[in-house]
């Protein structure tokens, strides 16, 4: 199986450990967006727990984490503009296992997302991230993703993205 699936409360461990060996890789080239210990452990737990915590599988095996909302706070003040007022989901805390890093599978969990935003009828996907992850900056407008802005995130400015659905279809 491949796809993307709410992760179960017996998988925890397992996020966890996938979210430590993302902080470990980020700090590596010098991001340090998630080097105060963010997200926590009680927050993997609390995204699983209400259902918002997603696994990324890639043959039978949990190959990333994610949480994926149908709302963020956050985004409801933009500097900038968002490219629709539609419904979105937004995708928060993504991190990949090290055994699957560098095999293209950000392309495939954004392939999945677009399948579940179109399910729950969302116009658009919506993602920020920080001006010190290169990777993502590269990675975003290279699936389609269009820099709309800036949002606050406790107090930190972080890069807004989006990607309308309708666009998903036609790539």
């Amino acid at each position: 199986m491949t796809g993307i699936r709410k992760a179960h409360p017996d998988e925890i461990g397992k996020a966890l450990r996938i979210i430590e060996e993302g902080r470990a890789f980020q700090l590596s080239y010098g991001n340090e967006q998630w080097a105060d210990g963010y997200p926590s452990t009680a927050l993997i737990e609390d995204d699983i727990k209400k259902g918002i915590g997603y696994v990324l599988v890639i043959d039978d095996e949990i190959a990333a984490y994610l949480a994926i909302v149908d709302h963020d706070d956050s985004y409801d003040a933009i500097e900038g503009k968002w490219l629709s007022d539609g419904s979105y989901i937004a995708l928060h805390r993504i991190a990949f296992s090290d055994s699957f890093r560098g095999k293209g599978l950000f392309r495939i969990l954004i392939d999945e997302t677009r399948k579940l935003a179109a399910e729950r009828k969302a116009a658009s996907i919506r993602i920020d991230t920080d001006r010190r992850n290169p990777i993502m900056l590269h990675l975003l407008p290279k699936l389609g993703f269009m820099h709309t802005g800036c949002i606050l995130f406790d107090g930190d400015r972080k890069l807004a993205y989006e990607l309308l659905i309708d666009q998903c279809r036609k790539q």
